[in-house]
């Protein structure tokens, strides 16, 4: 997860999240904090699908993480609460609560969760263009609270189907502060020429989040199965900046100063319906399926002048972003057990994209209205083959062709002002990545082994791009292809009754090959890799101690970006108390607070250098208590057909 909280598998970008095979429907920030909050031992496994099969969207060109998360087995009532406190710079206090209740056909479950607390971060962004040197740090103070919820039922309605309702919710809510100093300098003399002081206060930024789905199963006894879901989601969000810049001179005199207040809003709706169908033909198995999703969003973008004692709409830079999207999708495949050692899968995807999206300038704007309609037809294939035997372990096969859809952000013209000086903006024009992935696994114990070639075409990154001779801006570009060549290895070993190991190495080398006429026609490419070590140590009195280190070597991201390298290691105790019904734990993470994001990115004349330091290191103390019956079934795992398109928002 870097700085974006974007998820990258095995360096590629665009990997899926899931938990028990189900969507979570967070932003990219809001799913980081989720993920930061499960513990080891709530964890059952973690499945990695490199190559997802026809029935799964073809979105997600990095593959598919599915956290697996413990379940209990028989009828009554259980639940959990955990409480628990962290501090880095600031207190934070986070709580979640998770009931259940089985009893005959009838399964409820519900949780609840937040996040309370302010988060920092420390970032710089030094650049050097036509001839001056601007020396940039900003301090980020995020005072956002996050709460989410969940509330669902099963019913069976004999043995063999099931329907069922889940509605989801969540919140962001909270103000923001940032505040950038700026040092201009000239460059040939390195004299330096002015001050840019400046303060980004959000005093309102509101996030909600509704989802509901329902569902109805089907499993015959002759392995014939059929699965029928139905979704609604809202996404509404508005936030408010107000943009103080103030020039003073090497000495301290005020020079000039600008003001403004940004207001943007944005109305997201998402439709999605999907059946599956599964029977035996022959030896083997058929599966196929439809889906149908719908995505409206209406976004809302006013820029005022704030250096007058009251507001003034700016028309010239204030307008209206409207985005349609419908994909129409079906897919085959044929799963066949050839031996009792030899198993195939192959299969097809077919989906139709229909998107318009139209830019409306206010009355008085002289922009002119922008229109941008695409229609386009792709088809997926699929294909598996796996080796299975028990004396020599696993080995399998698979080929997969994938998509990523842009974010609906990044379609959004707008330039949205990080300062005076710095933009963030939309590019309509942005095309969607594909990828192609040819990877072979070998299993056996508890060692896995797998390379995989990924060739992806129509590469997006963000750009930073100069303009007016000293601005910035920040815009999402089709900027080439990719190859991503990888291996990746993964062992558990049990090198005493009480100290268990895990490692995950991953080795990559990434080759980017840009040709454009703004960019020109160079290839970049790097080695590199991770290291992951996990320890646990079972001491004495039910206490358990655990060890988490991982190093990141140099890698390039994007497409001329140069990351630094950079590691964390972790450190916990867990204790079981109150006869097995509770768990205490305490746990300080980044102890040498070595994960810091540093790069450093050269294009055409712009040289620019980050650094991103944000509250890595913490001290965490959780409490978690279990109360009922600790047997009982938790509900069925479900993926929702909103799933592609939620992750996008």
């Amino acid at each position: 997860m870097n700085q974006n909280n974007s998820v990258t598998l095995n360096g590629a970008s665009g990997a899926l999240v899931m938990i028990n095979g189900r969507q979570t429907y967070l932003q990219a920030e809001e799913l980081a904090q989720l993920l930061k909050s499960v513990s080891a031992s709530e964890l059952k496994s973690i499945e990695i699908i490199k190559n997802p099969s026809a029935e799964y969207d073809a979105a997600g060109t990095g593959g598919i993480i599915n956290l697996v998360l413990k379940k209990s087995t028989a009828d009554g009532f259980n639940g959990s609460i955990n409480n628990g406190v962290g501090y880095g710079k600031t207190i934070k206090q986070n709580t979640n609560l998770n009931v259940n209740y089985r009893q005959g056909k009838l399964n409820l479950f519900g949780s609840y969760n937040h996040n309370f607390g302010n988060y920092a971060m420390d970032y710089d962004n030094d650049r050097t263009t036509n001839g001056k040197v601007y020396l940039n740090s900003n301090h980020d103070v995020d005072h956002r609270h996050s709460i989410g919820s969940t509330l669902g039922a099963d019913y069976a309605i004999d043995t063999t189907k099931t329907i069922g309702i889940v509605a989801n919710a969540n919140f962001l809510n909270g103000i923001g502060l940032i505040t950038p100093l700026t040092n201009i300098y000239d460059q040939p003399t390195g004299q330096l020429l002015q001050v840019l002081r400046s303060q980004s206060s959000y005093p309102e930024q509101k996030t909600s989040r509704y989802t509901t789905n329902l569902n109805y199963r089907y499993k015959g006894n002759n392995r014939t199965t059929l699965d029928i879901d139905a979704d609604y989601g809202t996404f509404d969000a508005m936030t408010q900046n107000l943009s103080t810049n103030t020039y003073y001179s090497p000495a301290g005199a005020f020079q000039s100063s600008n003001n403004f207040l940004v207001s943007n809003s944005r109305d997201i709706k998402l439709y999605a319906i999907k059946a599956d169908y599964g029977f035996p033909l022959g030896e083997g198995r058929v599966v196929t399926g439809a889906k149908f999703s719908d995505v409206n969003a209406n976004n809302v973008f006013n820029q005022y002048d704030a250096n007058g004692s009251m507001y003034v709409l700016d028309v010239s830079l204030s307008n209206t972003f409207k985005y349609r999207e419908q994909i129409t999708a079906g897919y085959l495949k044929y799963e066949l057990p050839v031996t009792a050692d030899l198993n195939i899968d192959v299969g097809a995807r077919l989906e139709n994209t229909h998107s318009k999206g139209d830019l409306q300038p206010l009355e008085g704007n002289s922009q002119s209205a922008t229109s941008v309609t695409r229609n386009y037809l792709n088809i997926y294939p699929t294909a598996a083959i796996t080796y299975k035997t028990k004396a020599s372990g696993t080995y399998n096969l698979s080929f997969a062709r994938r998509i990523d859809r842009p974010a609906y952000n990044d379609l959004n013209p707008f330039s949205y002002p990080v300062d005076e000086l710095s933009y963030w903006k939309g590019n309509p024009f942005l095309q969607p990545q594909y990828a192609n992935t040819l990877a072979l696994q070998y299993s056996y114990k508890k060692a896995t082994l797998s390379a995989s070639y990924t060739h992806t075409t129509n590469l997006s990154s963000q750009i930073t791009e100069v303009s007016a001779g000293n601005i910035i801006n920040m815009v999402p570009r089709n900027i080439g292809e990719q190859d991503n060549l990888n291996l990746t290895l993964t062992q558990q070993v049990k090198l005493a009754k009480w100290w268990n190991l895990s490692f995950t190495g991953i080795g990559y080398r990434l080759e980017n090959t840009v040709g454009t006429a703004e960019y020109g026609n160079y290839n970049l490419s790097r080695f590199a890799g991770t290291v992951n070590l996990q320890q646990t140590f079972n001491l004495p009195g039910q206490i358990t101690a655990e060890a988490v280190s991982v190093v990141n070597s140099k890698n390039i991201s994007g497409l001329n970006t140069y990351v630094k390298s950079n590691s964390q290691i972790d450190l916990g105790l867990q204790k079981i108390v109150m006869k097995d019904r509770a768990t205490l734990r305490l746990a300080v993470t980044d102890i040498f607070k070595k994960n810091k994001i540093i790069t450093d990115t050269q294009l055409n004349n712009l040289l620019l250098h980050t650094t991103y330091a944000g509250e890595t290191r913490q001290v965490r103390l959780n409490f978690t208590y279990r109360f009922g019956n600790n047997k009982v079934k938790a509900q069925d795992s479900r993926e929702s057909g909103l799933q592609n398109e939620s992750r996008r928002l």
